[in-house]
């Protein structure tokens, strides 16, 4: 019984984040349409600004890292998230000279824990994530092709 519950909640909590990954996802690509069409019209207007042009797509990049993130459940796409969303700041923000040593020793130390501490098992999703759904319905739909 309780195994039951746990795996009903598991299962409820993973379609959810696969329900936020894909609003994630629609938003971000309306965000992608949003900006090439507003960059070519302010191209032809002769006011286009690469810095608003920077932070939309950053903005794109990290939303994509994201999505992929909920998805696979890697260590390696948790720190890519951090590295872009890093990187991000430090391309779009006029920050303080400080701040934008801190945010380079922070890329420097993601780039540092990826290279010394994950494993190219840490890049791969595990075997049941895809598995979770597909397998699930396959084997309902096996079953039901065998009554």
């Amino acid at each position: 019984m309780k195994s039951t519950i746990v795996k009903f909640l598991l299962k409820t909590a993973w379609i959810l984040e696969l329900v936020i990954a894909l609003f994630i996802l629609m938003v971000t690509v309306v965000q992608m349409v949003l900006t090439g069409k507003d960059s070519l019209n302010y191209l032809t207007l002769g006011q286009f600004s690469l810095n608003d042009f920077f932070i939309s797509t950053m903005n794109i990049v990290v939303g994509l890292e994201f999505v992929k993130m909920l998805i696979l459940h890697t260590p390696r796409a948790v720190t890519d998230v951090l590295l872009f969303a890093i990187a991000r700041q430090l391309v779009v923000s006029h920050s303080s000279s400080m701040d934008a040593l801190l945010g380079v020793a922070a890329v420097a130390l993601i780039f540092l824990i990826k290279k010394l501490l994950l494993s190219r098992e840490d890049s791969i999703p595990p075997a049941d994530i895809l598995q979770k759904f597909i397998g699930n319905r396959a084997e309902k739909e096996e079953a039901s092709h065998h009554e």
